[in-house]
């Protein structure tokens, strides 16, 4: 058999672009250029006049998809070609008509010297508008996924039973539609192990067994859809076209929101192991096996702007990610909702890069991360076994030495090494933290850098939401990655409705507050119950116990548990009905002290119903 030697040509066509390649598995090793024939000719195709590597490489003003970005250099570890542009726009303009400034890494210098910060002049950030009071779980969580929605929802839903020619499908409604996330939602809360086991005798949830029948349930999930399969065009790209309609919208109220000073990028894994093109494997997440995003959240965990990643497709500018690689890509789309002066943006390793900051410190984005030395052309730092020798808290710092260029690296040593580069800051005004001295087994004072403090702070933003989405996620058993984003979506809405809850709570001064577990089991109540028509129930009522009662010797004093306020004002199907009790309970009415056995069927509250007294109907207006 013979052996043939592969040309240049076809082991570049193999390497491709490497846009598909997770930058956050290199190492900081020295980069590997390379140069082959063909490559040679291409360059001596085109007429330029080549700078020197003191000087800037202005950008090119791309306007089409026919403009060419010319390289020079191809580093294979950073996914970034150096380009000859022509002048520099503002990026946050728009992101399709921009090439930020680049600088050839060739031509990037240092300076052993501390770096000196330019002076920080930042504008007031938009204002929030608080309400006088505090809306329910439901009014918030509207806020993201409207009434429409769920009116679209049923729509599609009936469409795609129709399309598979489902005979005995009972035609939905945007009133199940919401009994229908109610319930996914009231999932994540009482987390059984089995969804059939809320309608189960033993461990039977009142709550969705009553709204809801088991085989309904299945039938909705597995008719599930959020838009008509025949509306996706022959040369669709977007993977993820057939949830693209619910993250729209969830973006689109994020994006609405008033951003905070402090704002942080990175990734968030959706947990899921079926069959997917674009599913990840990030190595130490909590969740390896998922599907990646892209957030942009602050310190409180709100999330302002989110990005699908799938692969090649993602909808980020071609020509910028051939340039700033995939991290840089992502944080300059990303960062187009921020203002000039007014943010701080903070990253980790995978993102920065030297030309990312350049690009951000033009146009006045103050950030900050963690950072590889190969992507900043090898700083000269000193090793870290001689920043170790020098003890816990010890920093060395440089800057850069080149003209409209203000970068700094500063590498601190604590456990071990960590280098972090910023365009705003680096020492700053250092501070003493407590660390554990596992030799001396006692606490010591270290040396701390301003840099180090601020990234502490800010940079957990997207953790913070990932861990609050993890402590109820919505829990389901399906091979469709499909329900799996579209309930992910729902639990990304709850959380950011919670954390508007708990800024209006504190600006108006209220602190006994709702935790996440009753915010969410509220608003899953809610959805369910309001609205919500009576049937009487069919069938003889059963004589025999439960097999979890236990015999009661004495009479239980009857508690009415109060209903949330869209439930009892939706003025839909509330019927008296007696209790058949011997002991007449409260009435539930503000400002009546009687007691009445009749009880409101909807609500579950017993109110007064006489001639006199006529508690039950002023109960139910507002």
């Amino acid at each position: 058999m013979s052996r043939n030697k592969l040309r240049d040509e076809d082991i570049l066509e193999l390497l491709g672009d490497g846009r598909n390649s997770d930058l956050s598995d290199f190492s900081d090793e020295e980069d590997i250029h390379f140069q082959s024939e063909e490559f040679n000719r291409f360059i001596e195709n085109f007429d330029f006049d080549l700078q020197s590597d003191d000087d800037f490489i202005p950008t090119q003003d791309l306007q089409d998809d026919d403009d060419f970005i010319l390289a020079q250099d191809i580093d294979e570890h950073d996914n970034v070609i150096d380009v000859v542009p022509d002048s520099i726009t503002d990026p946050f303009d728009n992101q399709n008509d921009f090439m930020p400034a680049f600088v050839d890494k060739r031509s990037i210098k240092w300076k052993k010297q501390p770096f000196v910060p330019s002076k920080i002049s930042l504008e007031e950030l938009e204002e929030r508008h608080f309400p006088e009071e505090i809306p329910t779980p439901l009014d918030y969580f509207m806020k993201y996924i409207p009434d429409n929605v769920y009116d679209e929802m049923a729509t599609y839903t009936n469409t795609y039973a129709q399309q598979n020619g489902k005979l005995t499908w009972i035609e939905t409604n945007s009133r199940e539609m919401k009994i229908f996330v109610g319930v996914h939602l009231l999932m994540g809360v009482f987390g059984l192990p089995r969804i059939r086991m809320y309608w189960e005798q033993k461990s039977r949830i009142n709550i969705v067994a009553e709204n809801i029948t088991r085989n309904r349930f299945f039938e909705l999930r597995s008719n599930f859809h959020i838009m008509d399969n025949n509306d996706i065009p022959i040369n669709n790209k977007d993977r993820f076209v057939k949830v693209r309609p619910i993250y729209n919208i969830l973006q689109k109220r994020c994006n609405e929101l008033p951003v905070e000073k402090n704002v942080c990028v990175d990734e968030q894994m959706v947990p899921f192991k079926g069959k997917l093109s674009v599913k990840q494997y990030m190595r130490g997440k909590p969740n390896p096996w998922g599907i990646k995003l892209y957030l942009m959240c602050g310190e409180s965990g709100l999330v302002y702007d989110f990005l699908l990643y799938q692969g090649s497709t993602t909808e980020l500018n071609c020509n910028i990610q051939k340039v700033f690689g995939l991290g840089g890509a992502v944080v300059l789309k990303l960062t187009m909702l921020l203002k000039k002066n007014r943010h701080f943006l903070y990253m980790d390793n995978f993102f920065t890069s030297f030309n990312l900051l350049h690009a951000l410190q033009q146009n006045c984005i103050y950030s900050a991360g963690t950072v590889r030395v190969n992507r900043f052309a090898n700083p000269p730092f000193i090793s870290d076994k001689e920043l170790s020798k020098m003890g816990r808290g010890s920093s060395f710092e440089v800057s850069s030495n080149m003209p409209n260029s203000n970068i700094g690296l500063i590498k601190w040593y604590d456990n071990k090494a960590v280098v972090l580069g910023s365009n705003f800051i680096t020492s700053g005004v250092p501070d003493d933290i407590k660390r554990y001295d596992k030799k001396e087994k006692t606490y010591i004072m270290v040396n701390r850098p301003e840099i180090v403090k601020c990234y502490n702070q800010s940079m957990g933003g997207v953790d913070k939401h990932d861990q609050l989405v993890s402590f109820f996620r919505t829990f389901i058993k399906s091979r469709k990655w499909t329900l799996r984003m579209i309930t992910h979506a729902f639990d990304m809405a709850c959380v950011n409705s919670w954390l508007e809850y708990k800024l209006d709570c504190k600006h108006i001064g209220i602190y006994k507050t709702m935790d996440l577990l009753h915010f969410k089991e509220s608003l899953g109540e809610t959805l369910i119950l309001v609205g919500k028509t009576f049937v009487k129930k069919r069938g003889r009522p059963s004589n025999s116990p439960s097999p979890l009662s236990t015999p009661v010797r004495k009479r239980l004093r009857n508690i009415d548990q109060r209903p949330f306020e869209e439930v009892r004002f939706d003025h839909i199907d509330h019927l008296p009905t007696n209790d058949n009790s011997n002991y007449p309970v409260r009435c539930k009415n503000e400002g009546c002290k009687l007691r009445s056995p009749v009880k409101c069927t909807k609500c579950g509250v017993h109110l007064c119903f006489t001639k006199r007294n006529v508690c039950f109907r002023l109960y139910h207006i507002k």
